[in-house]
């Protein structure tokens, strides 16, 4: 069998869309929503859209969020409120979706991603063999990976 060498595809172009050429935010705005679809250079093929992305213009405003830890095996619970848009607005941002990330003593210091919340309330069983825990409630961004700017809560590291 002849060694094959992976060639890069010289027909792939990508496309890049400036933040200024993006449209302005509205002063309740946080982000933008996006997607994309691609097309063939004849425009006779397209493709289905892409889901709905969130991209942040800026750091979301932290919300209260209660963590608690009940039972055997130990569960976790948590339940926020939605995040305001900005400290000196009383408007609130409604999400249609929450990310939740967890950092454990097993995960080696590193943010995993959990599970989507629909609603303002999570709850899951924690892994046997945890001596600590950290939580985060972020806004979703792409991709589903922890970011300190879309947190809208980030617990202190908990003994367990």
């Amino acid at each position: 069998m002849a060694n094959e060498v992976n060639v890069p595809d010289t027909g792939i172009k990508n496309a890049t869309i400036l933040k200024e050429d993006l449209p302005a935010f509205g002063a309740s705005t946080l982000g933008y929503y996006v997607r994309y679809r691609i097309v063939s250079t004849d425009k006779n093929r397209y493709s289905h859209w892409s889901p709905y992305y969130f991209l942040l213009k800026g750091k979301v405003e932290e919300a209260p969020c209660s963590v608690t830890v009940t039972g055997t095996p130990k569960a976790l619970n948590l339940v926020w409120q939605h995040p305001n848009v900005s400290s000196t607005s009383t408007e609130i941002s409604i999400f249609k979706e929450y990310d939740i990330y967890i950092k454990t003593n097993l995960s080696n210091d590193v943010w995993k991603y959990t599970a989507s919340s629909s609603s303002t309330q999570f709850s899951t069983l924690l892994p046997t063999g945890i001596s600590w825990f950290q939580v985060a409630v972020q806004v979703p961004v792409y991709p589903k990976t922890y970011s300190s700017d879309a947190a809208i809560f980030t617990s202190a590291q908990t003994s367990v």
